[in-house]
């Protein structure tokens, strides 16, 4: 009887370790780099029209530099389990570059015109200003021309990089996660395209304006048109994947570009 008692209880032992270990491994495995505080600076100092309260954020920093810290100390090169879907990675480095920017502003008195101010346009503020991310230093244009465009090749980051700028995407007012990325961008960039801000036609005309964006990038939207085998694609149908039913761009108007109105993003 006593030796049934001993193997039930050494077998009711081993399970409670098993389960631990397994519970264990499950939390390890799911930790991830945490953006809650990039929230909260966002949902604090933006408005819905994605317009930025520079001057509060410059008297009240705390949580804002609480997260810049914990980007500049850790990335999904530095610290990869924290990052376990090139989603999560992703995220880190938008949520990334748009934080840094708003550093660069503050930095900058806060910047009361534009970032883009200089001999040459924005040279000082996306080049030659130093960022940190997982204790590696660049800069803003590396970040998204090398890690973030050649990294993941998806257009639609265009529609959530922030640049400062009132030409720019909207800056939501949430963070932006792994988890829910995909959603996030393509609302990001049906959002963008919809906005007559940054697509506008003339049917008189047979034009259509877009954002110098599509201008500045036209690579990044053709080669991910042929990704998708659409061999020969244009801007248009890019920007028509995206785009309501009832206001598609006919293919054969006349592409355009609107000036960039770089002026800061300042509420």
């Amino acid at each position: 009887m006593n030796k049934v008692i001993g193997r039930f209880g050494l077998t009711l032992l081993v399970m409670v370790l098993l389960s631990t270990v397994i519970w264990t491994s499950r939390s390890v495995a799911t930790e991830r780099f945490s953006h809650d505080d990039w929230t909260a600076v966002l949902e604090r100092f933006v408005d819905q029209k994605g317009l930025v309260d520079y001057q509060a954020l410059a008297t009240d920093r705390t949580v804002f530099d609480r997260y810049l810290a914990s980007v500049e100390r850790v990335s999904p090169v530095s610290h990869p389990h924290l990052f376990p879907t090139d989603s999560d990675a992703l995220a880190y480095y938008i949520n990334a570059y748009n934080a840094h920017v708003f550093n660069g502003v503050l930095q900058r008195g806060p910047e009361q015109k534009s970032v883009w101010r200089g001999l040459i346009s924005g040279l000082k503020f996306f080049v030659r200003m130093s960022i940190t991310l997982g204790g590696e230093q660049t800069n803003l244009k590396t970040l998204e021309d090398r890690t973030i465009r050649e990294g993941f090749k998806d257009p639609r980051i265009h529609a959530a990089l922030n640049c400062a700028s009132l030409s720019c995407p909207r800056l939501p007012r949430k963070a932006f996660k792994g988890d829910r990325l995909d959603e996030e961008l393509d609302l990001a960039i049906r959002e963008f395209v919809m906005n007559p801000n940054n697509v506008k036609t003339d049917e008189s005309r047979q034009v259509v304006m877009l954002s110098e964006i599509f201008d500045w990038f036209v690579s990044d939207f053709l080669d991910d048109e042929e990704r998708r085998g659409n061999s020969g694609g244009s801007v248009i149908d890019y920007v028509n994947r995206y785009r309501a039913v009832d206001a598609q761009i006919p293919g054969n108007y006349k592409v355009k570009f609107l000036r960039y109105d770089k002026r800061i993003n300042k509420q």
